[in-house]
């Protein structure tokens, strides 16, 4: 009888997903960063700071919402009943389309035409409204 090969040990055996282990790095710092001069005094504290930028993904963020099946039915049925006539091929495509017509009827109405201050995802009020 041959032996057995010895059994293949995981990387992932003994961690915690909860609290996963400080992994120690394989490779030192190529180099420590230069020392960051203090913030002159006629700068706010308050101000953010410029973040760097994102990388950009092929798609755009996904972007979720709650809806009645019944009128998520119907636009579909509205777009794969339109589309010779009115190019629109996916329903992201529809509803994009349809929300920044809808954004840009507010901009006017409400703000001179002008965009709005950009919100990010988790700074709009979240849960059930209280009073339902």
């Amino acid at each position: 009888m041959s032996a057995r090969p010895e059994r293949k040990r995981s990387t992932l055996s003994g961690r915690n997903p909860i609290a996963p282990a400080a992994e120690t790095p394989q490779e030192p710092p190529a180099a420590a960063p230069a020392p960051v001069a203090p913030a002159a005094p006629s700068e706010s504290v308050t101000e953010p700071q410029a973040a760097a930028p994102k990388k950009r993904s092929k798609y755009p963020p996904k972007v979720s919402f709650y809806q009645e099946q019944e009128d998520t039915d119907r636009i579909r049925g509205a777009i794969m009943h339109t589309i010779p006539y009115e190019g629109v091929r996916s329903l992201s495509q529809f509803l994009s389309g349809a929300a920044m017509k809808e954004v840009e009827r507010l901009e006017r109405q409400y703000n001179d035409g002008k965009p709005f201050p950009p919100v990010g995802a988790r700074e709009l009020p979240q849960g059930r409204p209280m009073g339902e």
